[in-house]
């Protein structure tokens, strides 16, 4: 199978020439005039408002601490068009396919479950659940998010429709959301780490991250057609849970890291352990590993803990836990591992330091990193989490870093992402959208504290930077009267199938 790139317009992405086709350029343009912060409503999108129920649980502790001036940094811009589907502008392939006389492929494949914009590994399908109160997000851009719950009835997972036009920034706007009557607490359990596969399907892992866990070992799968849940993986762990998860769809395996015995676990789509890989030892095994004494509930130490796991262009990336501002120590650090082949196995002769992360707002300690993402334009988002223990979290002194690659080295291109009308407030989680003047969304503490709302959820900001005052807030239960402190956790946004790959580093 070739697939055959038609030049069709040429865009400047952060100093990478991107060649693309523009194929079906004729959905509805974004609204490029996001006007500035007011007192009055932001603009609302047409698509209606949609759920399949809304309450608000009881508000989280205090945000009692000052809420500091900020001050934009970085280009504005404003979210631009983003497809779920072929019929709306933006960056496109355009695929043609030719078979040899005997029926054999030729030239590059994608390979694995792999669409043409999830060629280098990364992946994310959009959901099409048959419910109908989810038929007007068919064909949306959407945004998937974790969140903790008060009581056993809330909701730990949404589904926002963030499509343009943009609203006002520096207000709450209230986006139409989804959430499936089953998705609460006491189905799907405590989760912080998501994925998608290819096909839409959602994963969620089982985390501490606030609080004990009283059923840390299974990964739950939420078909992406019916929104029914299913175990998909249960794995050793005894208590201390997971850290993330992300599926490849060149090896059609999930990763996820563990905080009890510190590895990396690679899961085929069975649900069975194919390999492990321990960031402490560079020990790799076949199938489940056989550790003295493991699982036996504690946590790792830090410095052997993995967090944030992301696999990228033939590599595994992922974070090193090695302090919080708990327990200062060693910095926190991003390392990868390459793969042994496609079959997605890491290679620990290929481990290799990327970087070490840098210290909370100029401060001595870092936060650990919870998650990371790889955006269109080649660049790399870590997004740090406030924690104080093991399983003890907190909030606002955390924040979004951008890296871009030169030269074989990923250089910090500063704090172009400030979360939160009280600076510091992200909550670990980070993704991106692939429009050409889109947004970089991050989960986050008191986006508004006040002001006039009381807004705790999602900020998206320009790919550009920025913070509140042209970003996109997002309160995630749709209670801006109270606080939800410490609740908020991962988000993921589905890839176009015709978006450009992000570019392997180089």
């Amino acid at each position: 199978m070739n697939l055959h790139i038609r030049i069709e317009r040429v865009a400047q992405l952060t100093g990478l020439v991107l060649l693309a086709a523009a194929c079906g350029d004729d959905g509805k343009s974004g609204d490029d005039s996001a006007t500035a912060a007011s007192s009055t409503a932001p603009t609302m999108p047409t698509t209606p408002t949609m759920s399949a129920g809304d309450t608000s649980g009881p508000s989280g502790s205090d945000d009692s601490d000052p809420a500091p001036t900020t001050t934009g940094i970085g280009g504005g811009g404003t979210q631009g068009e983003s497809s779920s589907g072929e019929d709306e502008g933006g960056l496109k392939f355009d695929v043609e396919v030719e078979t040899g006389t005997a029926g054999e492929t030729e030239g590059p494949s994608a390979g694995g479950s792999c669409r043409p914009s999830e060629i280098h590994g990364a992946a994310g399908g959009f959901p099409a659940f048959a419910d109908p109160a989810y038929a007007p997000f068919i064909d949306r851009s959407v945004a998937v998010m974790t969140t903790n719950a008060y009581s056993v009835d809330g909701w730990v997972l949404h589904i926002f429709d963030i499509s343009p036009p943009v609203p006002a920034p520096n207000l709450n706007y209230d986006a139409p959301r989804y959430r499936h009557p089953t998705w609460t607490k006491a189905t799907l359990g405590q989760v912080f780490g998501l994925t998608l596969d290819s096909f839409g399907n959602i994963y969620v892992a089982p985390t501490t991250v606030y609080g004990p866990n009283p059923a840390p070992a299974t990964i739950k799968r939420i078909d992406g057609k019916t929104g029914a849940i299913s175990d998909f993986a249960t794995l050793p762990n005894n208590g201390p849970a997971f850290g993330n998860i992300n599926y490849d769809c060149i090896s059609q395996t999930l990763y996820a890291s563990s905080h009890e015995d510190g590895r990396i676990y690679q899961i085929d789509m069975s649900g069975q352990i194919k390999s492990t890989y321990r960031h402490s030892t560079k020990d790799v095994t076949m199938g489940p590993a056989a550790d003295p004494g493991e699982p036996d509930g504690a946590f790792s130490a830090l410095g052997d803990r993995v967090w944030a796991v992301q696999s990228h262009a033939g590599r595994l990336y992922y974070s090193v836990w090695n302090e919080d501002i708990g327990r200062p120590g060693t910095d926190n650090e991003i390392w990868s591992v390459g793969y042994v082949d496609e079959g997605g196995v890491p290679d620990p002769a290929q481990a290799k330091l990327e970087f070490v992360a840098p210290m909370y707002l100029g401060g001595a300690t870092s936060n650990p990193i919870s998650d990371l993402s790889f955006a269109a334009t080649g660049w790399m988002l870590i997004s740090q989490r406030t924690m104080t223990g093991d399983a003890s979290t907190s909030a606002h002194q955390s924040t979004t870093y951008e890296y871009q690659y030169n030269n074989g080295t990923w250089e910090l291109k500063g704090t172009t992402f400030i979360v939160g009308e009280l600076p510091g407030s992200a909550a670990g989680g980070v993704d991106h959208d692939f429009a050409p003047d889109g947004y970089v969304w991050m989960t986050g503490d008191a986006l508004d504290f006040g002001t006039p709302n009381v807004v705790y959820g999602l900020q998206g900001t320009p790919h550009g930077g920025g913070d509140i005052t042209n970003s996109t807030l997002i309160d995630y239960d749709g209670d801006i009267q109270s606080q939800s402190k410490t609740l908020e956790g991962d988000v993921e946004i589905p890839i176009p199938g015709d978006a450009m790959p992000v570019p392997p580093p180089g």
